[in-house]
């Protein structure tokens, strides 16, 4: 593949054009390298063939350590130095959490009738702060890095089936540049992860809350990848420090996972009770925000494959719904419940279902639901099964490539 070809995100590009000219302001949030930038310029080129001026248009890289923006004011005075009057202009601010105050610039050319779009990343940047900070005038567009569709796209030259390529994503993950590095310079991709982890780190981590043990806070993150798909508590997190000879008490070890999560690190499965429909605070699951980052600093093992495929359908039912949670049935336990329009779906994942004493343990929590909304099992095993009491059996491999 051309290393110069965009490769068009369809699934996010379509609620850019959707929103344009909507008077609410776009925020795309996603953590680093994940291709919010590049989204960015794919739109402005498309604003550009529609006929808008390119003096109506202006991008902004505020991550850019040669720009001398640094306050609100700065950024307000450039951008109507260039565009003049704001109104009927485009605005595009990148990395824009990196200007202390900088809602005060966007409400204010938001409000004097410019279309714009900013990106972050950090939670901070995410719904309810931004809701917060742009009094409820904000729309979130969540970024990641590619589903398997997308890669699939990113990956058609390499002449390999989409089961090959199924474990090449569960392997590398599925940062746009890596994936296109795969077919080129696979030598350079551990690199490259290493790379963007050591950014969203030392940037969204380390730097942003003045981290003095920064190898203390690194083993947790370890701890964390190593047990995706696990219940994890923050007492269990801390005994494994304190055996490790790092003693550490519980409440500084939820601050450290709380950073990771901000820095979009890692992502949380809160724990839903489906009788109350409360959130429960004990034995949540966390789930990398990409298994490419997850093997790079946790050494790749088949023995953890079980929860990487976890990892993987979570992330998915985050593209497809924007949110997952787990589910508990009594004393049962569902692996993923996702809500489409106030129509919940549930979801187990298992390497394989061929034995009956598996197959009856993945199937027993989906049967304790009683209502008649979709139960499936995703399964890594690629051999067809007929659905099973109204329960669909599907590789994840066919799942991913659904529409």
């Amino acid at each position: 593949m051309n290393g110069t070809e965009v490769i068009p995100r369809e699934h996010y590009l379509e609620k850019l054009r959707g929103l344009r000219d909507f008077p609410i302001i776009k925020g795309l949030t996603g953590i680093r390298r994940c291709g919010k930038s590049t989204l960015m310029t794919e739109f402005i080129g498309e604003l550009k063939a529609s006929g808008i001026p390119d003096d109506r248009i202006l991008y902004i890289n505020l991550d850019d350590e040669m720009s001398r923006i640094e306050t609100w004011r700065d950024l307000l005075d450039h951008i109507t130095g260039v565009v003049g009057d704001p109104k009927d202009s485009y605005l595009f601010l990148d990395e824009i959490q990196n200007i202390p105050e900088w809602e005060r610039v966007v409400s204010t050319l938001f409000l004097k009738g410019a279309d714009i779009y900013i990106t972050g990343s950090n939670s901070q940047m995410l719904s309810t702060e931004l809701s917060t900070k742009l009094s409820g005038r904000c729309i979130e567009i969540r970024v990641q890095p590619l589903a398997f569709c997308e890669y699939l796209l990113f990956r058609k030259e390499s002449g390999k089936d989409a089961a090959t390529l199924l474990d090449d994503y569960i392997r590398r993950g599925g940062f746009p540049a890596v994936a296109l590095l795969e077919d080129t310079m696979p030598g350079l991709v551990p690199d490259m992860l290493m790379g963007i982890y050591n950014t969203v780190y030392t940037k969204d981590v380390s730097e942003r809350n003045s981290i003095r043990n920064n190898e203390l806070v690194s083993n947790v993150c370890r701890f964390v990848m190593k047990n995706i798909g696990d219940r994890t508590s923050v007492r269990s997190v801390s005994n494994y420090l304190t055996s490790k000879g790092s003693k550490t008490r519980p409440e500084t070890v939820d601050s450290y996972i709380s950073m990771l999560e901000k820095a979009l690190l890692i992502g949380r499965a809160k724990r839903m009770d489906l009788k109350t429909k409360e959130y429960l605070r004990t034995s949540e699951k966390f789930y990398a925000a990409d298994l490419g980052l997850r093997n790079i600093i946790v050494p790749y093992s088949e023995t953890d494959l079980d929860g990487m495929l976890e990892n993987i359908v979570f992330n998915e039912l985050i593209f497809r719904y924007g949110r997952a949670s787990v589910c508990s049935v009594g004393d049962l336990e569902i692996d993923f419940v996702a809500n489409s329009e106030g129509t919940p779906s549930y979801y187990q994942v298992c390497m394989n279902i061929g034995d009956k004493s598996t197959r009856d343990r993945e199937l027993r929590p989906l049967r304790s639901v009683n209502d008649n909304y979709p139960k499936t099992i995703v399964t890594y095993d690629r051999f067809p099964m007929d659905d099973i009491d109204g329960i669909r059996i599907v590789s994840l491999k066919d799942w991913l490539m659904e529409e």
